[in-house]
């Protein structure tokens, strides 16, 4: 149970309740975000989204519509967004219980206390990017060995980070998936016509791009 100035949660029974003890009809993903943020007092779309629905993309606007339904049910401003962060507002006093996906977040504590300080960067995705584009000039034949390499690499780096700390087996993920099966040094795919690795150069430089636009702000 969470006591709040404004209302009460109870995650048994996952009911909601005004300061005057009556019952709120705060239910789905919206019950499901305001449970989340009493447990954790603020956090990002990502978190809030993995404690959703994994398998499904939450964007601001989802956020925005369940920040509008819980404070227009509860009658307060409670939820505020500055900077990328939700909080709750004013103090919750409560048990700290396993709220939302009690079934499979304790298998995932463990892993997720080892990935918690994973952060996104672009260093990787750069340089690959440029690896790529320089292969249209003629290099010696470990140039390209060596491209193999950081390309596979890089491709790994990312599908971990949206499988482990996104957990978002999305299009951005399978496209890693791919990219690294076809770059890789150990069973390396061989192609007769050179023109044709360079148009797939391009396709995952430009996929590389669009990956790091998408996940840069996270």
């Amino acid at each position: 149970m969470y006591k709040h100035r404004y209302f009460q949660l109870d995650t048994e029974s996952k009911r909601v309740f005004d300061e005057n003890n009556k019952e709120l009809r705060l239910t789905g993903n919206a019950f499901r975000v305001l449970a989340f943020l009493c447990k954790k007092k603020n956090a990002n779309i990502t978190e809030i989204g993995e404690n959703l629905d994994w398998a499904k993309d939450y964007d601001e606007n989802h956020m925005r519509q369940y920040r509008y339904k819980i404070n227009t049910i509860i009658g307060q401003d409670i939820i505020e967004y500055k900077n990328g962060i939700y909080s709750l507002i004013g103090e919750v006093i409560g048990r700290n219980t396993d709220l939302l996906q009690a079934d499979t977040i304790k298998s995932e504590k463990s892993i997720m206390s080892k990935v918690k300080n994973i952060k996104f960067t672009i260093i990787p995705t750069i340089a690959a990017i440029i690896f790529l584009l320089l292969s249209f000039f003629d290099w010696p034949y470990v140039y390209y060995s060596f491209l193999r390499i950081i390309v596979t690499g890089v491709a790994i780096y990312y599908a971990y980070y949206l499988y482990i700390a996104i957990k978002k087996l999305s299009f951005w993920f399978w496209g890693l998936i791919i990219i690294a099966l076809l770059f890789n040094p150990i069973f390396p795919i061989y192609l007769r016509d050179k023109a044709i690795w360079g148009v797939i150069d391009v396709i995952v430089a430009v996929f590389f791009i669009g990956l790091m636009i998408k996940y840069k702000k996270l």
